[in-house]
């Protein structure tokens, strides 16, 4: 054995010592530890476990209250059926708010009570949504800027639409959000930026319906 082996072989055994020392003198801080990293893991199990099983029931209320949405009869949505068959958006997000099928109820929930003129509560739930999904998140923007328009707070209506219109490149509504900042600018007599906006939607989707739609503002600026 030559000299550097044997002192390699001397710093590595003075390592060891020094970490049964440690752990001798600590080792009810290591259990304590261990424990307690355990106790997280498996907490982080359950819940993991939780939310999984709350968004499969979550999942299977809203396919039952879906068809009720869609025809508009949101009061029904909301409430569900009084049989007790379908539980209604708002039991579901009550219950199961923070799972991601949870998530996505709170914004047909929003948008329910939007369309029975509940603003408050359309803006509380566009507000809360926190799921994953980019373009729902987009939608509860846009939502938020849709009750500013419903109380005549255009100004802010239209930021609001112009950060919908932003937030993400695969959004399929970004030049209606775009047509509905421009138009909410305009109402708010900011007529430069709402000609920025309808330039800009008449140049990058030129076969938007919105197009045709915006031309009765534009003809204003000739």
């Amino acid at each position: 054995m030559n000299k550097n082996q044997h002192h390699t072989e001397d710093k590595l055994m003075a390592v060891y010592y020094k970490a049964v020392d440690f752990f001798e003198k600590n080792k009810k801080h290591v259990y304590i530890t261990l424990s307690a990293i355990v106790i997280i893991a498996a907490g982080i199990i359950l819940l993991m476990n939780k939310r999984k099983a709350d968004d499969e029931k979550a999942a299977i209320e809203l396919s039952k209250i879906y068809q009720v949405y869609s025809t508009g009869n949101f009061q029904q949505a909301i409430n569900g059926d009084s049989l007790g068959n379908s539980k209604g958006l708002q039991f579901i997000v009550d219950e199961y708010g923070s799972s991601e099928s949870g998530e996505t109820a709170k914004i047909m929930l929003a948008n329910s009570y939007y369309n029975l003129r509940d603003f408050d509560k359309a803006e509380k739930y566009f507000r809360d949504y926190s799921g994953s999904n980019k373009i729902l998140k987009v939608s509860a923007e846009a939502g938020i800027g849709s009750v500013y328009e419903a109380r005549n707070n255009f100004d802010e209506a239209a930021k609001m639409y112009e950060k919908a219109a932003g937030a993400e490149k695969d959004n399929p509504f970004i030049d209606e959000y775009i047509f509905y900042a421009a138009k909410n600018y305009y109402k708010a007599d900011k007529k430069d930026e709402a000609k920025k906006l309808f330039d800009k939607l008449k140049e990058n989707y030129p076969k938007s319906k919105y197009v045709q739609e915006s031309e009765k503002f534009r003809l204003t600026y000739n």
